[in-house]
Parts: structure tokens; sequence; C-alpha cells
């Protein structure tokens, strides 16, 4: 069964995936959570739900290290390649440990593009797991659509 928790911009999305997370004592996936620098916001990055390892996924563009080309660009922010290898490493685990359920946070205007975790998330929803992941409600139906999900629930936040 595949869950979406949908809602707008900073409404608690990845604190109901992590609290669903909790709830099921079981699963895996990822989150991802702002990096504050102070209070100032810099970026977002991934963390492993199981273990609480992390990567950096992105960064606004002004902050992205010198030299360094970032893997795609998206409104103020610059993507690190490694980021996405993490998280395709951690999906890759799941499907080979046959593990469920799978939290993902979050499918949006990358993964519309083709690009981001599109890859992953096309494998995980073919292996007709328990799967939660977040999605902005500006762009659900699209999803729906993008990824042809016929059995699904939407969970409001």
């Amino acid at each position: 069964m595949i869950n979406i928790i949908c809602g707008k911009k900073n409404r608690g999305k990845t604190a109901k995936i992590e609290s669903i997370y909790a709830e099921e004592k079981q699963g895996d996936g990822f989150i991802t959570r702002k990096i504050f620098r102070g209070p100032t916001f810099c970026g977002y990055e991934i963390i492993r739900l199981s273990t609480g390892e992390s990567m950096a996924q992105s960064l606004k563009s002004e902050l992205f290290p010198a030299g360094e080309v970032p893997f795609y660009t998206r409104g103020p922010f610059a993507f690190f390649r490694e980021g996405f290898a993490f998280a395709d490493q951690i999906i890759n685990e799941i499907i080979l440990n046959r593990t469920s359920p799978v939290f993902i946070d979050e499918i949006g205007p990358l993964e519309l593009q083709g690009k981001g975790h599109h890859e992953c998330f096309k494998k995980i929803i073919q292996t007709e797991r328990t799967i939660y992941f977040t999605v902005r409600d500006w762009c659900l139906d699209e999803v729906i659509s993008f990824y042809s999900m016929r059995k699904y629930s939407i969970i409001r936040v």
C-alpha cells in the first residue's frame, strides 16, 4: 500500500513521516532535514532512519563549495551527487533485504523531471511494499499521475 503524506511547505510532513516510523518500529528509509548555521537556513541533509547516518543533499547556491559542480540546481539550491547516491544506496539495501515499510521524504519537482530520487522511487513502488512518502500538496496530482499510482491513501498535514 502506498501512503502519501501531503501538505504545504513547512507544515510537518517530515515530522509526520518520522512519527509513523517511530510508531511502526520497523522498516527503513530516509528523511530530509533542514541544515542551519546558527539561525541561517543553509540547505538539506538526508538522514537514514534506521541508523541516523546523514549526508548533505543540497545547499543554497551561494554556500555551495567553490570548485565543486552541483549535480542539479533548482531554485535557490545546488544539489550534491553524493546525497542522491546515498539515498539510492538506502533504497537498494531496502529492496535487497526485503525491508518494509519504506519511508521516503520527499518526492517532488526534481523527480517529475526524472531526476533526484526518481529512479530509486520508481524501483521501490514496483516492489509492492508498504511505502510512506511525502509530497507538497501543489504537485500531489502530478506525482500520482506521473508514477501511475492506482491504490494509495493520502495523509494530509
